[in-house]
């Protein structure tokens, strides 16, 4: 190391400009529930959550690319499945995407095509922004179905729509009333539905709370990759040492005691 680092030829000179200050706010997504809910019925929950999922995550990472895992795994499902439903967005002529090679890695580049409600021309367009931040840490903890009820409750509140359990079923494609119930009851142990205090039969929506320290732990479990892959592979070796174990056993207790 030269004292003088004027006379080493890496040495290089670096001139700060003045620049505004960044704002400070938290990370928006501007959603349209009424065009996210009538792709809910024309294809299906769970792509269109996926398309969703793939907006917020671009408005928090900009211009870097995101891997399948990513996705995969705040969406508690496979790769392939993630990939089925980008075919299926792609066949609606939603999604354009294409597989380049990246510096020796294969990246999916995505194209998000602008959405509509031709299912309900009539219905009153509700526009809210969402924290992006929901999606990386409220999503992977409640579950996709439990996720879109809770967007159907802020399309409801926003749009100043009349809640019906009915309409809950038909709009997020739930299997029927209990089936509603259910994910109400999960959103109200989540606390993101309390009681009103002015009336207790009528419940209010509550943003999320901040993930506990034992919530981020398993956040950041849940997205190392390979992760259910390895904890498969030491649930069926440790069944097969079981096996093996008991078989020994069977041996034993069966054998003819020696003379």
């Amino acid at each position: 190391m030269r004292p003088d680092h004027a006379l080493q030829n890496e040495t290089r000179l670096r001139f700060l400009t003045p620049r505004a200050e960044p704002p400070e706010g938290l990370s928006m997504v501007a959603v349209d529930l009424t065009a996210f809910f009538a792709v809910v019925e024309r294809i299906g929950r769970d792509e269109a959550l996926l398309l969703l999922v793939v907006r917020a995550l671009r408005q928090r990472t900009g211009l870097l690319a995101l891997k399948v895992h990513d996705l995969a795994w705040m969406l508690r499902v496979s790769n392939r499945r993630v990939i089925r439903w980008l075919d299926r967005l792609t066949r609606e002529r939603l999604v354009v995407y294409h597989v380049e090679d990246f510096w020796g890695v294969d990246t999916v580049i995505v194209e998000i095509a602008e959405q509509d409600v031709d299912a309900h021309p009539f219905a009153p367009r509700v526009r809210v922004d969402l924290p992006s931040h929901w999606f990386v840490q409220v999503l992977p903890r409640i579950g996709r179905t439990t996720f879109t009820v809770y967007l159907f409750f802020h399309w409801s509140e926003h749009g100043s729509n009349a809640i019906a359990i009915d309409r809950l079923v038909a709009m997020a494609r739930l299997r029927g009333r209990w089936h509603a119930r259910v994910h109400v009851a999960r959103l109200r142990r989540a606390a993101l539905l309390k009681p009103d205090p002015r009336d207790r039969l009528m419940l209010v929506l509550s943003d999320p709370s901040p993930p506990t320290r034992l919530a981020r732990i398993r956040l950041r479990f849940r997205a190392v990759p390979l992760l259910r892959w390895w904890l498969g592979q030491i649930g069926v070796l440790l069944l097969a040492l079981v096996l093996v174990a008991l078989a020994l056993l069977l041996t034993l207790r069966f054998l003819p005691p020696r003379s």
